[in-house]
């Protein structure tokens, strides 16, 4: 009787945990799907221009995370800044011509060559697209937008002018987010980058002067806005 007993409660538990492992559960991080169903045809970009739609040419390690944690390391990447699409290869066909491509969603982001990228899609902004975050902090941030912009080959005017061929005109533009998550896209001028600072633009330019920042500078605009965190 008590083998029978026994042998009844082990029937038992394999059927609980059967039935538990059947359960759905919400999906972790690890579990969120990554991949588009959209690819790229490497063949289908002949380089008929100068300058580069990428922004490295060269596919290079990196890691895919989803709502700021880790999911997949070592992934090999490329970022087609033009399109605002990250291109990733299957590491089990690397020289394969045909290449998937990543979502393009808030909760993923992709960090390469020391830089994370974003994607951020604000209708109340007007902003779409991939972001680099310089700073983040609960009052101002800082963002950086890398776009190429692709400018078509010219004929020459005469017979004493040469053509121009197709190239692709980077650039890159600031962002200062409030803690509101209002996005204000930093001008070229020092003065409209104070400007965007509005109530404290004061303080803001009292500093930049103080300690002679260089606003056309990276490193000097993060030292500003971090400045401005503390007021």
């Amino acid at each position: 009787m008590k083998n029978i007993t026994s042998f009844s409660i082990v029937i038992f538990a394999l059927l609980f945990s059967t039935i538990l492992e059947a359960q759905p559960s919400n999906k972790d991080a690890s579990q969120i799907e990554y991949i588009s169903s959209r690819t790229v045809n490497l063949m289908d970009n002949p380089n008929d221009y100068t300058g580069s739609p990428y922004y490295n040419e060269d596919f290079l390690k990196g890691s895919v995370l989803a709502n700021g944690k880790t999911i997949a390391k070592g992934q090999i990447v490329r970022y087609n800044v033009s399109k605002e699409e990250f291109e990733i290869r299957d590491p089990r066909n690397v020289e394969s011509k045909i290449v998937k491509t990543i979502l393009r969603d808030e909760n993923i982001s992709i960090q390469m060559e020391g830089d994370t990228f974003e994607y951020v899609s604000s209708e109340k902004n007007k902003l779409r697209g991939y972001f680099i975050p310089l700073l983040k902090s609960e009052k101002n941030s800082l963002y950086k937008k890398i776009t190429k912009k692709y400018i078509a080959s010219q004929k020459a005017a005469s017979s004493m002018a040469a053509n121009i061929a197709a190239f692709y005109k980077e650039k890159e533009v600031y962002f200062l987010i409030n803690e509101t998550g209002d996005f204000t896209e930093l001008g070229s001028s020092r003065k409209s980058k104070l400007k965007a600072f509005s109530s404290i633009k004061k303080q803001a330019k009292e500093y930049t002067k103080k300690n002679k920042l260089n606003l056309n500078k990276e490193q000097d605009l993060i030292k500003l806005v971090n400045y401005t965190n503390t007021l």
